[in-house]
């Protein structure tokens, strides 16, 4: 218990740290202290975005409100997602006009060449063999007309083959754009952006798995990099645990970086015992990512709470219930799966969605 309310304090002054850090660091440089703004301060001084905080450095002072913008876009495009894509909307209509128009061209051009190559062969016909300066005039005129096609082929394809691609770019661009706004590039797990909607999608149908539980993951160890002065260290730790989770966990699970607590990971089963094989997994995982022969690295404390949607009427409330059980966790020494127990609904997905479940308790998982 001692170890919980410890840990708790140490992050509560940490976060206390950050959110002074991030409004002294807008005020010196004369930043607008505006959400978006915000923002993208608490990515560059928490050290969450290391390619972020790299492209920030290089700007140069005084710092103008355009080029946060450009950034803003670029590492915050949630904040601009209708622009965007009105703005992708706008380039793809642009160019797929501008590529009909090079078609039409090309199309009108082989006609036209086919018409003159007719009149030209009909011309040839009618000359006299013994005429070959008549003759050789034509030929000439055939071969200066198929020089001028072949010309005209070659630009109607680079024009095609230009605009082909920009529209490949335009869907680039919107693709890298959903990816930004859905992923936690320092770990480069989904975010907790992509972790809502995972959730909306997995309550939003008609028909869902219940099989399903979320396992909330606590990394104890983590709290000391929360320290401005190991920013740098942090933004490793951060990219070698991210692939050490994504390693740990089934292809058919689902894994975000939350910050707060770091893991959430959707798991396609309800079995305790698999559960606690994920969470034993994703512990030792996340331990080798820490390199034990530095000194200065601390050692791995991870804490697990779980629920399972057939608990949880809604996404929130099978939130809510995770992290119960994981306060639990975290205020125990054990490395056991706490997992959040009570009386499953029963009946149709509307009726969930209106069932209120008695009152429950917590219990560590038998062995």
């Amino acid at each position: 218990m001692v170890f919980g309310n410890s840990s708790r304090r140490v992050a509560h002054q940490n976060r206390k740290e950050l959110y002074y850090t991030i409004f002294s660091t807008l005020s010196r440089l004369e930043i607008d202290a505006s959400p978006v703004n915000y923002e993208l301060m608490h990515d560059i001084v928490s050290g969450s975005n290391p390619e972020l905080r790299e492209r920030f450095a290089r700007l140069s002072k005084p710092i103008s409100a355009e080029a946060l913008d450009s950034l803003a876009r670029m590492y915050l495009p949630h904040h601009f997602g209708k622009s965007i894509h009105d703005d992708s909307t706008t380039r793809l209509q642009s160019e797929l006009t501008t590529l009909k128009a090079s078609l039409l061209s090309g199309q009108d051009s082989i006609s036209s060449y086919s018409r003159m190559l007719g009149q030209a062969t009909g011309n040839i016909s009618s000359v006299d063999p013994r005429d070959t300066k008549t003759m050789q005039s034509q030929l000439q005129a055939i071969r200066h007309m198929t020089e001028v096609q072949h010309s005209t082929n070659a630009q109607i394809l680079d024009s095609v083959s230009s605009q082909i691609s920009t529209v490949a770019a335009i869907a680039s661009d919107i693709e890298n754009f959903e990816r930004t706004k859905f992923t936690h590039l320092a770990t480069n797990l989904a975010n907790r952006r992509g972790f809502n909607k995972k959730l909306a999608e997995l309550y939003g149908g008609e028909r869902y798995s219940e099989g399903t539980s979320l396992l909330l993951c606590d990394l104890l160890a983590l709290e000391p990099f929360d320290a401005k002065e190991l920013i740098k260290v942090k933004e490793a730790v951060l990219e070698r645990l991210g692939f050490a989770v994504a390693r740990a966990v089934q292809s058919t699970d689902f894994a975000a970086w939350l910050e707060r607590p770091q893991l959430g990971i959707l798991i396609g089963t309800t079995a305790e015992a698999e559960i606690q094989k994920t969470a034993d997994h994703l512990r030792n995982s996340c331990l080798a990512a820490f390199d034990s022969r530095q000194a200065n690295m601390p050692a791995v404390f991870a804490r697990f709470g779980c629920s399972a949607i057939c608990n949880a009427s809604t996404a929130s409330v099978l939130v809510g219930q995770a992290e119960k059980a994981l306060q639990i966790g975290t205020d125990s020494v054990s490395d056991r799966v706490v997992f959040f127990s009570g009386a499953a609904a029963s009946g149709t997905h509307k009726d969930r969605m209106l069932y209120r479940s008695s009152p429950v308790g917590m219990r560590k998982e038998e062995t």
